[in-house]
Order: C-alpha cells, then structure tokens, then sequence
C-alpha cells in the first residue's frame, strides 16, 4: 500500500491512529494527510515518526520567534535564483531553482548563512500557502510540489566553493528533517558533466524517497518536459508558451546572476580583532572556553575569526552527575555539532538558547590539523533570556557589561572531577527562522573532549582567558584529516565525490 490516505494497510491504520494517539498532548488540529507524511517519512516507524514530529514543533516555535523583524537583504531578493510558477499536469504547484546561476561564493562573501536560511524558510512558508491555495481551488487536497532544477552554467570552477556547498548542504538537511514528503518529482534539466559530482556531494543528505523523485531529463529535455508541465503552464525558456517577451517569467522566477563585489560585506566583524580574545591554537590541538550559565533561557552570543585557514567548532554542555563509589563525573552532551568552519574567509557568528543550566563548553577544534597552528579571535558575551536576537548583537566589552547581563563566572571545575565522554544524547539545535510573509506566484490558469580527549590523553591544563569570567585550556587530541576543504586538489575531489556515491 502507498501509504497515503485511501491506500493504507491495516498496519498503516493502526500505525495512524498509534501517532494520533501519542501526540494528542500537542492539540494539533490536523487531517489524517498531516500525520501521513510523518509517517511516510519515518517508514511507519511510530515512535521515530513521533520523534521527528515533535522535534519539529520544536523547531517551527524557535523560528517564529527568530524571524520576527526580519527583512530579506537586498543582495538575495535580486540574486537567489528561484521561484514559483504555474503548475504541473496533474494540478500541483512548480517551483524554479536555477542551482547553475547561484553564485556561492558571492553569496557566502554578502551575506550571513543565518540570512539565507532564514529566506529558504520564507519560502518553505510560501510553499505551505500554496498548497492550501491550491488544495481549495481544485476542490481537493494538494500536498507535494514539482521542482524543476536548472544546472545550466553549473560548472567545476563556478561552483567548487565548499563553504558555499557546506551551507547548502546544511540548509537541505534542515528542509528534509521539517517539511518531509512534499517533494513530488525533481526534474533536473539542462545538467552538464559535472552534475553527477554536484548530486554526490548532496545525496547522502537526501531522505531515500526523495533521491526516487529526482528525474535527471536528457539532451531533449524541452520535450520531456512538456510530460510533466502543460506549454501553457511552463515558460517559453523551458519550451512553453508563457511569458512572452520574458521567456524566463522573471517577474515570479528569478534567474539568478553573479553577485557583484559592492554587495560584499567589507566590515565583516561585528566587534574589531583589538576587541576579541586572540589565542594560538597549535597543530593537533583544541582550545576550550567554558560558560557556566545559571539562568535558564539565556543566550550565548559568539563571534570568532581566523587567519589563513579554518577551524573546528562546537559547543558541548557539561553536565555533573554522581556515580558509584561517590566519584563525580560529567557528563558530555553535544549540544551545537562540531564542524570546520570557514572562519578564514567570512567571520562565524551565532547564537544558541541554554534550556539547561550549566557548564557550556566551546571547543574550538583543531584536531585534524597536523602541520597548520591556526591564530584565532574570538568573542563571547552570555544574554538574558529576554533579549531580541534579529538584529546583530554587539559583543565587544564583555568584561565591563552590567550584572543583568552576565549570567556566567570563572570558576574552573574542581580539579578531582574527571571527564567522562558519552554518546550524543541532544539534537543540535540550528537558530534559523519562521515566519509570516507573503509572497508571489505566477498565474495560474484554469486549463491548464569538553573537547573530547581520547582515552589515555593528556588532560588539558586550564588557564584563564582574561575576559568576563570564561574560562579556556589548550590541549592536543590525536585525529587525522586534511587540512582544509579549500586545499583539495581536482582528483581528491574526484575521489571525495566517489567516496559519497556510495553510501
């Protein structure tokens, strides 16, 4: 059975009814297509269904807050290439991505990566709209969408800018977890030689219904095309009818060009590097600051650059704990993932909500690194529950901030405590958005460690940071690696893209 409604097993019906059941705390009113999809997307696994359900009420709640005063920046309502128009041969909405003219490194250059999920977001919003919109028209329920994919222009020079696919990448793993089953089919069109590279790098983040929907069209595409899309629902650049003059409708789609260099950030900091903290984080190393945060609800506010070449970073949360014999132990849970941040090229910035009080701990890592030291700036200041995070918060002068807004010390952990390292026990929590904006859409027409330190390491030797109470150490942890995504040469890249097209 397919799953859907009107074509459910039995098990299927008792699995409907199971998840009704388990989350009736939540008052959701909702249909039976709502829980469905939950459903489809977990393979009627219940309780994972359940899980990812509740993981995203979570989210949408955090980005309702997050994205209140938002405004799109100019540089991506002109140069993000997408958009909405018409609709497919059996009813449902099309959407435009022109992946080939999305400039990745000028984007990464102009703008945050928080703005640009935040618009990704705005139009997940105005996908939802549009199934609602067009569910009343027809008379009867619409739920999935075509995307029509344009790799034109996609090429190994243009678009082999890993900060720029680490970022996409990111995005599409947070749309697969918060909006499942609602891709109907993917055409891909006009892809060049270096597509199956692309597809690799983004598969293993793709749920395995979705990577069923994609359908690369081949060299007669514009008429494979018209299977899918009726001439008078598709525009004249993709072999319709519509729009003349404009044969790409650019007033729903937007084409996509390079982004030019005024729209490049040039004061990339919010606080200058004579502000921040600056420490040498050697070879083979991690660099620890710690925050003992009381108040629950309370922000920590980050902004760290380095010079030359990248960095690891995550922030873990310590959590004291007693076990036999009456040894205190920590325990470690992540709560912000570890990864290698292109802090070289554009300055990271973020913030992250502590539910828990406690020990938060920001590893800076640079573990895998075993020829390169890296010299890193950085800046922390801990936020009370109430503040508005839309706006860049400043974060200089930490030291000299008043007590209401200081809610951590400099106490290090006593010194005959051990550190005990466990499994991932929290999801990562991304700070992004959600949203009310309206939006537009082409007509329609009726016919148409604290850094974890491996067994038998060295433990890290604590040492004061000199700034508002945080406390940092240094230590070396062993890990292997190349030293940064930049550096990769055309056949390990090659080789990279092998690796993932088999997982």
């Amino acid at each position: 059975m397919s799953g859907f409604v009107g074509d459910l097993s039995a098990k299927q019906e008792r699995a409907l009814e199971q998840l009704k059941a388990n989350v009736a705390d939540a008052k959701l009113q909702e249909d039976d297509y709502f829980y469905l999809r939950w459903l489809r997307a977990r393979n009627f696994n219940v309780e994972k269904a359940e899980n990812m359900l509740r993981n995203n009420l979570q989210f949408l709640e955090k980005m309702e807050k997050q994205m209140e005063g938002w405004t799109a920046p100019e540089v991506l309502t002109k140069f993000f290439p997408t958009g909405f128009f018409g609709e497919d041969v059996d009813g449902h909405p099309v959407s435009y991505d022109n992946l080939g003219n999305l400039d990745f490194r000028g984007l990464h250059m102009s703008v945050s990566k928080d703005d640009v999920f935040r618009l990704k977001m705005i139009h997940a919003k105005r996908m939802e709209a549009l199934f609602e919109e067009f569910s009343e028209k027809k008379g009867r329920k619409i739920e999935t969408i075509t995307n029509v994919l344009d790799m034109e222009n996609l090429s190994y020079q243009r678009h082999y800018y890993w900060p720029g696919i680490n970022m996409m990448r990111e995005i599409l793993a947070v749309l697969e977890a918060n909006f499942p089953e609602r891709t109907k089919a993917v055409l891909v069109v006009k892809a060049p030689r270096v597509f199956p590279i692309a597809y690799n790098l983004i598969k293993p983040f793709l749920d395995e219904r979705t990577r069923k929907k994609i359908v690369v069209l081949g060299s007669n595409w514009r008429e494979e095309m018209l299977q899918y899309i009726a001439p008078d629902q598709l525009p004249m650049a993709y072999g319709g009818t519509r729009c003349e003059p404009d044969p790409m409708c650019t007033k729903y789609i937007n084409p996509g060009y390079d982004i030019p260099k005024e729209y490049y950030r040039t004061n990339l900091t919010e606080t200058s590097l004579e502000e921040m903290e600056k420490v040498f984080v050697g070879r083979g190393s991690v660099h620890d600051v710690e925050c003992v945060v009381d108040v629950p609800g309370t922000f920590l506010r980050w902004e760290f650059v380095t010079k030359d070449h990248d960095i690891g970073f995550g922030i873990f949360l310590k959590k004291k704990r007693k076990k036999k014999f009456a040894q205190k132990t920590n325990k470690i849970v992540e709560v912000v993932a570890n990864k290698r941040a292109t802090s070289n090229l554009v300055p990271e910035v973020g913030d992250y909500e502590c539910a828990i009080p406690g020990t938060y701990v920001l590893k800076f890592d640079n573990s895998y690194s075993w020829t390169k030291g890296k010299e890193l700036y950085y800046s922390l200041k801990a936020l009370p529950p109430d503040t508005e995070l839309c706006e860049p918060v400043p974060l200089s002068n930490s030291a000299s901030s008043s007590s209401e807004d200081q809610f951590f010390d400099c106490e290090e952990e006593p010194t005959d405590e051990t550190t005990e390292p466990e499994g991932k026990e929290a999801p990562a929590v991304t700070n992004g958005p959600i949203f009310s904006v309206e939006g537009e859409v082409g007509p329609v027409e009726e016919n148409g460690s604290v850094a974890t330190v491996s067994s038998g390491a060295a433990a890290p030797t604590a040492a004061s940071s000199g700034s508002g109470g945080l406390a940092a150490s240094q230590h070396s942890a062993s890990a292997s690696g190349t030293e940064s995504w930049e550096e990769l040469s055309r056949d390990e890249f090659h080789s990279l893209s092998h690796t993932f097209s088999t997982v």
